[in-house]
């Protein structure tokens, strides 16, 4: 009986302090009251079942009464305080008063003895025996129990981070603590005849109180776990008082006040170092909360950046066409008539820049189709020596405008054969020979050759020109990347070899490129594998491009 009283007040004492350190650790919290308020109800719900025992069937009812309104009151206060957890969310006053209204009743109904009463015993004295509206009072509660548990579970899986690590302890907690306390108040009173079951409810709030605790050691929750040092801190240091007060001798009681002095002294230091670590913690989940704020702010940006930019190439690519087809028609063709030299030379250098942009436009099209997912490949089985030769075609004038040599070493044996989409490697290799045109000064040499290497086939194009500074090698292939190099001597957007690569990519290949460095030359290499058969094309009939 003893160490069943110890325990009993011990629960009860711990809930209230508990409650009572919460409170002052944020007075003006909405969570923080309503969470005192609810172990406040626990510590009286404990303490008339405590009293209880030592009184008559004559004197128990009013005691009775008190722990049914005191449960009454613990399902209100978890309720409200389920509402704003773990965000600290405010509640209306409609809405309080509402959740309010159950519980006001039913105390009401409780001091009438309406929801449970004494019943004479001859072991135990009295037992709690259910009265006229103790079903009502029994649904009343579960209701309020139910509806907590749900919040917390639709919050669980709402949130991440520490607020769901604090939701997952104060759930695990209470629910095991709410059944068997509704089990053993509420279900086994009304089937078995045991007495005074309704302590085994009691001690389950120590399953509550635990999973707050190991979730204020872990997660901060509420930011009490400074409360909680202290409350430590308090506790040994009046246990220690009263054992220096109640010395045997002058000698005694000075070793004993020496210890306490050391231990208020270690205790406030503890505290300092507690409250300094939960600032720095704090500090560091604000910035990393402000970072992941940014990164997703810099992912909302640069997905309306690609969306700006599929948009708007669309919409430039069709006057454009419009510009490039009439200077062509008048240029080429000869429609409209003889245009004079000097009409003819302005009107070169419009198509010039006319042609200039369409490449730009095109570009900035396929990086918005890239990133976006809507390019898929095309494929073709045709040989490599076909499609280098094409490419060398398209760009030969303007190299033997820059008075460059371009030639083709076409390879001893025979290429196999392979599957890829001719479109895309005809414009990799017209990228990498407009760029060795373009970054190579007048009468250089440039060479396309290819080679089978196991099961890849490897295509190069060499030059002599001024290639890559090694501080620049990494940036090679990345978008804009031409922006910062030579943005002087030559034009162009800087995404043709992050294209490349990208269209590499996709075909399982390889691209790469070798410089010994300034004024050195350069060779850019790809690899494709040697396809036997057709890759499975879930497009297949479709555009290269998928709207």
């Amino acid at each position: 009986m003893n160490f069943d009283f110890a325990v009993t007040t011990s629960i009860a004492l711990l809930s209230l302090i508990l409650g009572l350190l919460v409170l002052i650790s944020n007075r003006e919290n909405l969570t923080n009251r309503l969470f005192f308020g609810f172990n406040v109800s626990i510590s009286v719900w404990i303490f008339s079942s405590l009293i209880a025992r030592f009184a008559s069937v004559d004197t128990v009812q009013p005691i009775i009464n008190i722990g049914f309104a005191a449960t009454a009151m613990m399902g209100y206060f978890f309720l409200a305080f389920c509402i704003t957890f773990p965000e600290q969310k405010r509640i209306s006053r409609l809405k309080m008063y509402a959740l309010l209204a159950l519980p006001i009743l039913f105390i009401a109904l409780s001091f009438l003895n309406l929801v449970a009463k004494a019943v004479p015993d001859q072991q135990a004295g009295f037992v709690v025996g259910p009265s006229l509206l103790y079903i009502p009072y029994a649904l009343f509660l579960a209701a309020y129990v139910v509806a907590s548990i749900v919040l917390l579970l639709y919050k669980y899986k709402k949130f991440t981070g520490v607020l769901k690590k604090q939701l997952q302890y104060v759930i695990s907690g209470f629910f095991s603590y709410a059944v068997i306390a509704l089990i053993t108040n509420l279900v086994l009173p009304s089937l078995i005849d045991y007495p005074n079951i309704y302590r085994w409810g009691i001690y389950a709030v120590i399953f509550f109180l635990c999973s707050i605790a190991y979730a204020i050691i872990k997660h901060q929750l509420m930011d009490i776990k400074v409360i909680a040092t202290q409350s430590l801190v308090v506790i040994i240091n009046i246990a220690l008082l009263f054992n220096a007060i109640y010395s045997d001798s002058l000698a005694s009681g000075i070793v004993r006040f020496s210890i306490l002095a050391i231990s208020a002294l270690s205790g406030y230091l503890l505290i300092r170092s507690v409250i300094n670590e939960i600032k720095a913690k704090e500090k560091i989940q604000k910035l990393a909360t402000d970072l992941e704020k940014a990164n997703e702010h810099l992912k909302e940006l640069d997905k309306l950046k690609d969306d700006f930019l599929s948009m708007a190439s669309h919409e430039l690519n069709t006057p454009i066409a419009a510009i490039e087809g009439y200077l062509s028609m008048v240029l080429v063709e000869g429609m409209g008539g003889k245009i004079p030299d000097k009409a003819r030379g302005y009107l070169d250098t419009v198509f010039t820049s006319a042609q200039r942009l369409a490449h730009m436009v095109k570009d900035l099209l396929n990086v918005s189709r890239i990133e976006s997912n809507r390019i898929h490949i095309i494929w073709e089985q045709k040989p490599i020596e076909d499609v280098i030769k094409q490419a060398v075609t398209e760009v030969m004038s303007k190299a033997r405008e820059a008075k460059h040599t371009l030639t083709f070493e076409e390879p001893k044996k025979t290429m196999p054969k392979t599957w890829f989409d001719v479109t895309r490697i005809t414009e990799i290799l017209i990228n990498m020979l407009g760029n060795s045109i373009k970054y190579t000064d007048p009468g250089g040499k440039i060479t396309v050759r290819c080679h089978c290497d196991d099961d890849k086939i490897v295509v190069e194009v060499e030059d002599n020109g001024k290639g890559i500074p090694k501080e620049r090698a990494k940036a090679v292939f990345e978008k804009f990347s031409q922006v910062d190099v030579m943005k002087d001597e030559v034009k162009g957007t800087g995404l043709g070899m992050y294209i490349a690569q990208k269209f590499i990519e996709l075909h399982h290949g390889k691209i790469w490129f070798h410089s010994d460095g300034e004024g050195k030359g350069t060779t850019f290499f790809f690899s494709l594998p040697v396809l036997k058969e057709k890759p499975f094309d879930e497009h297949e009939g479709e555009d290269a491009v998928l709207h």
